[in-house]
């Protein structure tokens, strides 16, 4: 299948919303077309080079979008949100329409019977998400309500992936990888060394908190 694409220096999961704002010339031109024919575009993480002026080199996995609202701003500008479908790999980059385009395959995600090593990975991850989570959160002194978690595999990546806070080339990883029990057991391994590095951060904020209200004193 042929597709406008769009590199970005964030990752997309499938249900992951993208707010976006569109000026480049050639992007204007792609958000007119896909409104007119309610048609996805891909969005694939840079691998190399600019985001503007057309020298992005891509990764070659990625997500679809779909625009669900969209408003024309000055200057022909677009502010619009879109949000992830399913996962696509990029055969071949075409000659740009003007905007990037390229030939894709689409990445069906298997459906398979749990057994305990995926039981244990899956378990792990939600288990450890929380945890991680709060820690995270308490770095700012924001407070984390609880989270009702996917319990399907690639559903559980897809909605925890957008959360961590780690370079997009770790989630890029989670994405690429492509049957269900190797990407949650690559989420978990990612998760427990963001754990361990939160909780490292965590002592750290407290001590120079406590020494720096006594140093007040």
């Amino acid at each position: 299948m042929q597709v406008p694409l769009f590199p970005l220096r964030t990752v997309l999961f499938p249900g992951m919303a993208l707010p976006l704002r569109i000026f480049e010339e050639r992007y204007k031109t792609m958000v007119r077309e896909l409104i007119s024919s309610g048609g996805e575009f891909g969005v694939l993480l840079i691998r190399e080079g600019e985001e503007v002026g057309g020298t992005a080199i891509p990764f070659g996995v990625g997500v679809m979008a779909r625009i669900e609202e969209w408003t024309e701003i000055d200057a022909g500008r677009f502010a619009l949100s879109a949000r992830g479908t399913r996962r696509f790999r990029l055969v071949e980059m075409l000659t740009p329409r003007p905007f990037p385009f390229g030939e894709v395959e689409f990445i069906e995600d298997d459906n398979p019977v749990p057994d305990d090593k995926l039981r244990l990975a899956i378990e792990t991850v939600r288990t450890v998400f929380p945890a991680y989570f709060r820690l995270a959160l308490s770095l700012t002194d924001q407070w984390a309500r609880g989270m009702e978690l996917p319990t399907e595999p690639h559903a559980l990546v897809n909605f925890l992936g957008p959360w961590l806070q780690a370079p997009e080339q770790t989630k890029q990883r989670l994405l690429e990888a492509i049957p269900a029990f190797e990407r949650v057991v690559e989420l978990a391994a990612i998760l427990e060394e963001l754990l361990t590095q939160a909780r490292d951060e965590v002592t750290e904020y407290r001590r120079s908190k406590y020494f720096g209200l006594g140093s007040q004193n």
